[in-house]
């Protein structure tokens, strides 16, 4: 610029134009530049001190947090997992974001990094990232059986912890309702017996006809075990009645699935020497009455069938061979109904 267009300048600008084309100018504006530089290697320092995820986790990462623990404790143990780096700045982040709300419990997978904002959002909004299971327990199917199918479909399950956990509680079998559930992949012994248990109860008391029935339920889950297994759908009914009759005129009830539950046999394996077993409490040709507990976990059709049986003249029942039910009033036509449909 010509000293002419400079001159053509206000004072003030013109020592402006001067000083930033000075040696101090260039050197504050160097200083500055490298004062900015130095805040942000400081910031992003702390960033990856105090928020970023720990880099010796692997993934996918699972963790929990139990019911009634503090945010001390919940985060505590995130730090000791090797899941955040800061336990205070996610204290902080989590009064911040949840208030008095809190920690969510329960259990949590991460299949991948997630910074201290990420983990604060999964664990006060219980976004646990798992995907339920779903599993169903067929009617008529035995603690046994149910033990060995979430055995098989859980990792963390264990059949044998399962079925001491209701023992230890006094469920017994028939009162741990077969239906189609959704259980985290990660489900443990408790929270099945829990689950299933109390579905029983609800069921049971949202059932006007076990509700209303004068059978004891104890009585109603046991006939209705045997019912489950010896009767279809359209006969369940009937066979009620026809079971609930052989007792009050002090008959044994003769059904052969007792026999599938105690020795683990058919009607077509059974021996002579079976059928006379007074050692088998579960025998229901040489013991009168019911059998010690259920041989089974029937469905609520067949719980209602047993608390509300179809009154009938029949006395004697069986399936033949293609299937259908054949009823009889006396001892003679049973016989007879054996030779045509079960030969």
């Amino acid at each position: 610029m010509s000293e002419s267009n400079i001159e053509n300048l206000t004072p003030t600008n013109a020592q402006e134009k001067r000083y930033k084309q000075g040696k101090l100018f260039k050197f504050s504006r160097a200083y500055k530049q490298a004062g900015y530089a130095a805040l942000l290697v400081i910031l992003l320092s702390l960033y990856g001190l105090y928020f970023c995820t720990p880099t010796m986790t692997t993934y996918p990462k699972v963790f929990t947090i139990e019911e009634g623990v503090s945010l001390k404790q919940a985060t505590e143990m995130l730090k000791n997992s090797n899941i955040i780096r800061s336990r205070s700045i996610a204290n902080i982040l989590v009064t911040y974001s949840a208030g008095d709300g809190g920690v969510v419990s329960g259990t949590y997978i991460l299949k991948e990094p997630h910074s201290v904002f990420g983990v604060v959002k999964k664990i006060t909004t219980g976004d646990f990232g798992l995907v339920p299971k779903t599993i169903r327990i067929v009617e008529g199917s035995t603690i046994n059986e149910i033990a060995a199918l979430f055995e098989d479909s859980f990792n963390s399950f264990n059949a044998d912890n399962f079925i001491a956990l209701l023992q230890s509680r006094g469920v017994e079998e028939g009162f741990l309702f077969p239906d189609t559930y959704k259980f985290l992949p990660n489900a443990e012994e408790d929270v099945v017996v829990n689950t299933l248990v109390s579905t029983f109860n609800e069921r049971i008391n949202n059932s006007s006809v076990i509700e209303s029935s004068v059978i004891p339920l104890r009585d109603v889950v046991i006939m209705a075990s045997i019912i489950e297994k010896e009767a279809d759908a359209g006969s369940r009914q009937e066979v009620s009645n026809i079971l609930w009759k052989r007792l009050n005129i002090d008959m044994p009830l003769q059904v052969d699935a007792s026999f599938v539950y105690s020795v683990n046999k058919s009607t077509f394996q059974l021996s002579l020497e079976d059928l006379q077993d007074e050692s088998n409490p579960y025998n229901t040709y040489t013991f009168k009455g019911l059998p010690p507990t259920a041989i089974s976990n029937p469905s609520l059709a067949a719980l209602e069938a047993a608390a509300q049986p179809q009154e009938t003249n029949n006395l004697y029942f069986l399936t033949g061979n293609d299937g259908e039910m054949y009823y009889a009033t006396n001892f003679k036509q049973h016989v007879r109904n054996k030779e045509l449909y079960l030969r």
